[in-house]
């Protein structure tokens, strides 16, 4: 039975690859990168510090449950900075990015105000 799901898989498969994607496919060694999709996480530590990006939207991330150990989910924000995704988990930023409703695409510069017990509170400029 293993042989015939793998056989409708790669069917499906073949059923979707298009001219164009062949095309390109044969060209690959030709291509430049463009953008890193890896995301990395960028974090503020120092008051005053800033990075510039173009906002890609919200994402999520896995973490360990500081008190349980167990893992969740939790809300991020993603940055293109210089060609590479850039995510931030961060309470306050990911809420000021959402409170602000800024449109993915947009440039924006973030920058670490303060910290306030354990939360860094943000602020963000919309880059013209």
């Amino acid at each position: 039975m293993e042989t015939n799901n793998q056989l409708a898989r790669v069917n499906e498969v073949s059923a979707a690859i298009t001219p164009e994607m062949l095309e390109a496919s044969s060209n690959l060694s030709k291509l430049k990168t463009a953008i890193n999709l890896s995301p990395e996480y960028i974090e503020l530590v120092k008051q005053g510090e800033s990075f510039r990006g173009i906002f890609w939207g919200f994402t999520e991330i896995t973490v360990n449950d500081q008190v349980t150990g167990e893992q969740r989910t939790i809300p991020a924000a993603a940055f293109l900075v210089d060609k590479s995704i850039r995510i931030n988990a961060g309470v306050a930023l990911v809420s000021e990015c959402k409170k602000a409703g800024i449109e993915k695409g947009a440039p924006i510069e973030v920058t670490f105000k303060e910290k306030k017990g354990n939360l860094k509170l943000y602020s963000l400029t919309l880059l013209a």
